[in-house]
């Protein structure tokens, strides 16, 4: 696996970048904060990128892509994140739902894609129940078969922009005579079907991520309405989810580049021998998700088994969190300061606080550790 693009890959990636250097304002990096929650801003980079082909630019124009390798993707998207390119505002919209819709959906239900891409709608994930939360073979909610289709009765929660959602892709369990993963079924709910209810949840932080409780008390959908086969929605789930696989790393490496940046400022200022230290073993685990990412990408294009998709999410969740809270430690008590007059406009403290978040959704640490544990090293549960 190489550790830069060449040839046609590497003009690809400047083509790229060149382009949104160009979209980008002229005061993005000086008020990154101001941009990164400014809703419709992002709203209208969606959209720009998709046009222009860069947001899946492995997909087909048609799709918002440029046909691009795999390998050229994700030098595109890690050269993306590494300058900031704004937040995707229902990224779960062309990071997991897209590709469900794309690979399992009916005609029907794939004329929905591009629009989901684009950003035109947006869709909902009901994945995590109270009960069921990282743990997704363990879910309660029910599709009973009845006249006209199924009958669908649970509660999902953590549902990320449920509130502004057209359509949830549900997983439901539709035969209680078996466990785990077994007899898992997603279905394509409208968000105005009869007998959906949502409520929000408060949460702390400035993000503007909502989460969301989603109620289905006896919600009636017709059988053209499921995705993929019945009992097959395990299937649905986990292959949807590797399409978001490299931007989970990304996004961490990023945001933990990030913290390290303003450690090093703060230690010029305030210098200290063993914080110093710790920076440049911060530094080393950067360097280490990164080719460890890489290792991964090159293992899926030789056909090989991905084993560090489980690692990287554990190992770059932690590893951000831990950096800002060195960024804290270097900075001082001023770190835990929000507005204008705050170090850094607030970034620390914004970042230890969706740290804190990030080592939960998409499966928490110890729901990642118990997988290595048991996959990757043949533990036993």
């Amino acid at each position: 696996m190489r550790l830069e693009p060449e040839g046609a890959e590497a003009a690809l990636c400047e083509e790229a970048t060149a382009w949104l250097k160009s979209w980008l304002p002229a005061d993005y990096n000086d008020r990154i904060g101001d941009y990164r929650l400014d809703l419709k801003f992002r709203s209208a980079y969606q959209a720009a990128a998709f046009d222009a082909g860069w947001l899946m630019p492995s997909w087909g124009p048609e799709l918002g892509g440029h046909s691009a390798e795999e390998e050229a993707e994700l030098w595109i998207k890690l050269n993306f994140a590494r300058l900031n390119c704004p937040k995707l505002p229902n990224v779960q919209g062309p990071g997991v739902i897209a590709p469900a819709l794309l690979t399992f959906g009916t005609e029907e239900q794939q004329s929905h894609v591009r629009s989901v891409v684009r950003g035109d709608t947006w869709w909902c994930l009901g994945m995590s129940e109270p009960q069921a939360g990282s743990d997704l073979a363990s879910l309660r909610t029910t599709a009973e078969p009845v006249d006209g289709g199924y009958l669908l009765n649970g509660q999902k929660v953590w549902t990320s922009h449920a509130r502004d959602s057209t359509h949830c892709i549900c997983f439901t369990r539709t035969d209680k005579l078996e466990t785990r993963h077994r007899g898992v079924t997603a279905f394509v709910i409208p968000m105005d079907t009869k007998g959906v209810s949502v409520r929000a949840i408060e949460k702390i932080g400035a993000g503007d991520e909502e989460f969301c409780e989603v109620f289905l008390d006896d919600v009636l959908l017709p059988a053209s309405a499921m995705l993929g086969p019945l009992n097959g929605g395990w299937k649905v789930a986990m292959e949807s989810l590797s399409f978001e696989r490299d931007m989970i790393w990304i996004m961490n490496l990023v945001e933990l580049e990030r913290a390290l940046e303003l450690t090093a400022y703060s230690l010029e200022r305030r210098p200290n021998a063993a914080l110093s230290v710790e920076l440049e073993r911060m530094r080393a685990d950067a360097d280490s998700i990164c080719l460890t990412g890489l290792r991964g990408l090159g293992h899926r294009l030789t056909g090989r088994p991905d084993a560090e998709t489980p690692v990287l999410k554990l190992f770059s969740t932690e590893a951000a969190q831990r950096a800002f809270d060195l960024a804290a430690r270097a900075t001082g008590d001023e770190a835990v300061l929000l507005g204008e007059s705050a170090p850094f406009d607030g970034e620390i403290v914004l970042g230890e606080i969706e740290g804190l978040g990030a080592t939960i959704y998409g499966g928490t640490s110890e729901v990642q550790r118990n997988i290595i544990g048991e996959k990757l090293l043949g533990l036993p549960r």
